[in-house]
C-alpha cells in the first residue's frame, strides 16, 4: 500500500518568470489594467497564478511570477505551452521568458 501512496503523491509545479515591455503606457495605472487582464485571464482560462514580482514602480515594464500545479508532465508542458502562446499574442512585448518545472515528491 505504501508504493501507490507515494506515485499517487508526486506532482509537478511549472513557473514562468517573465519579463513584459509596455512600449505605449504612459502611466502605472495603465500598467496594472494590463496586468489585471493577465492575472484574470491566466487564472481562470489555465488555473494558474499570477504575481508581479519586480519592476513595480516602473510604469512601462513588469516582471511577473506564473505558476501552476499539475499531476502529469505531458498537462503541465500543455498549459505551459498554452500560456507561452497567450503571453506572444497581447498588446505587450515579451522581452523574456524562463521556464522551470519542478517535482515534488510526497514521500
Amino acid at each position: 500500500m505504501t508504493g501507490r501512496l507515494e506515485a499517487d503523491a508526486r506532482g509537478f509545479v511549472g513557473i514562468l518568470a517573465v519579463e513584459l515591455h509596455f512600449p505605449e503606457l504612459g502611466s502605472l495605472k495603465a500598467k496594472r489594467m494590463f496586468l489585471r487582464k493577465l492575472r484574470d485571464t491566466v487564472s481562470r482560462r489555465y488555473n494558474a497564478s499570477v504575481c508581479e514580482v519586480a519592476y513595480q514602480d516602473l510604469w512601462q515594464r513588469s516582471r511577473v511570477l506564473i505558476a501552476i500545479a499539475a499531476s502529469d508532465t505531458s498537462s503541465l508542458d500543455r498549459t505551459l505551452n498554452a500560456i507561452t502562446g497567450y503571453l506572444y499574442s497581447q498588446d505587450w512585448q515579451v522581452t523574456d521568458i524562463q521556464e522551470e518545472v519542478v517535482e515534488i515528491d510526497g514521500t
